[in-house]
């Protein structure tokens, strides 16, 4: 008697347990906020020539000059890296811009085909029982 007694304190604490985490996982997936920068892109332009100082500086006030382009843009040698904001402009609207306010000879970076359509979230797959549960909480919540 005493060892089934004891059994049952044991499941019921395991499933108080249990009940506990799941609980406090549906408040964490109800209550998350949404991604802050979820509209920011990384966008890649390969010019013909190097930079040097004075021209990165220029080519950083003429980026910094088109609506949508973040503080961050990096300038190594040939290549100019810039953070935009795809709902104000995408990248083919900036390397337009950018081409008509110098000459230059540069071409827009582009992903091959087969990398472009690869799904970016590393933690979870759409087609995964985690996003699918995740989805169906917020559903309910918001």
């Amino acid at each position: 008697m005493k060892i089934n007694k004891t059994v049952k304190r044991i499941a019921l604490s395991l499933l108080g347990v249990v009940v506990l985490l799941f609980g406090i996982l549906v408040y964490h997936i109800a209550n998350a906020r949404p991604v802050e920068n979820a509209t920011i892109q990384i966008s890649r332009i390969d010019f013909a020539q190097p930079f040097d100082s004075l021209s990165t500086v220029a080519i950083k006030e003429k980026l910094h000059s088109i609506k949508g382009v973040k503080s961050d843009i990096i300038v190594k040698e040939n290549v100019v890296v810039y953070f935009h904001d795809n709902t104000i402009a995408d990248s083919q609207k900036v390397y337009d811009e950018l081409m008509t306010k110098g000459d230059y000879k540069a071409e827009r970076f582009l992903l091959p085909p087969s990398l472009a359509n690869k799904q970016v979230c590393p933690v979870m797959k759409k087609d995964s029982f985690k996003y699918k549960f995740s989805k169906f909480i917020q559903g309910i919540f918001n």
